[in-house]
């Protein structure tokens, strides 16, 4: 069953660069990234992976994965070329996913992909979920990914119009109906999200970000009306968010060689999330 899309409302205290710096904890790079753009951010247990193509999509995708300092890392390929542009971790399964080409999410189990081989091309699970998610190319494309609470948020990247978030409730094997969602709307240029809760109160954090020339935000909405509460400037170029603990940790794609010609921006930015909700 398919229920009717929540639509967004339009506005929110748009907040300058200064409070994203005032909120910030600590900054990482990933040395030597070579042909890798970063997309995907998680966290499995003690370890966060970040996923990566390659822009000359002459080598398979990648997995960054890198200890909770985030300075030690390794790096596994995936069997895929595609632009891995999210991943996430369902704790409760063991279920990493991660967005493939052309509509479709994979499902890893977590032992294989924390485990000491090379390359991640083994037993998998894919699942189609590209009805409505079209991309700026007219393409049905599953852009980003997020667990939370038991279910899976799969959106598309839409810059004409209001970005398509589907929420699909996980089943008791950690599989999803992909025919049953419900459809939530938020506004364009979306690249990941991510939840936090205070007491009783639910955020949806937005990250949005269109090209190295624009202005990337967060946007936080009051989970429950879809109300948007505000807009922050960051650094350009921000790609997928998660929430781990009090900490927001943000990741960019503005230090890839295709892109150095513009400035060396930083790969992983860690905030307070506190100040960024309060301020």
């Amino acid at each position: 069953m398919i229920l009717s899309a929540s639509s967004c409302s339009i506005g929110g205290k748009v907040i300058g660069t200064a409070d994203f710096q005032y909120a910030i904890e600590r900054e990482q790079n990933i040395d030597d990234l070579k042909d890798y753009v970063l997309q995907g951010l998680c966290k499995v247990d003690n370890k966060y992976l970040l996923s990566a193509y390659d822009c000359k999509h002459m080598d398979k995708s990648v997995l960054y994965i890198l200890d909770e300092d985030l300075k030690r890392y390794t790096i596994k390929e995936l069997d895929t070329y595609s632009h891995v542009g999210g991943i996430t971790y369902d704790p409760k399964n063991e279920i990493v996913w991660i967005t493939d080409a052309d509509g479709v999410i994979v499902a890893y189990d977590k032992d294989e992909i924390l485990s000491y081989h090379p390359l991640i091309n083994t037993n998998c699970r894919r699942v189609y979920v590209g009805r409505e998610l079209d991309n700026i190319f007219g393409e049905c494309s599953a852009a980003y990914i997020t667990y939370h609470d038991d279910k899976l948020y799969v959106g598309n990247f839409n810059t004409k119009g209001n970005t398509i978030i589907k929420e699909f409730e996980i089943n008791e094997i950690g599989m999803i109906n992909p025919f049953d969602y419900r459809t939530l709307n938020v506004t364009g240029f979306v690249q990941g999200l991510t939840f936090y809760e205070d007491g009783d109160k639910k955020y949806l954090i937005v990250s949005s970000s269109f090209g190295k020339h624009f202005d990337s935000t967060l946007q936080i909405y009051d989970f429950d009306s879809l109300q948007l509460i505000k807009k922050i400037k960051t650094n350009e170029m921000m790609e997928e968010i998660i929430v781990d603990d009090n900490e927001l940790i943000t990741i960019y794609e503005s230090n890839a060689k295709i892109y150095k010609h513009h400035r060396r921006g930083t790969d992983i930015i860690t905030l307070d999330i506190n100040k960024i909700i309060t301020k």
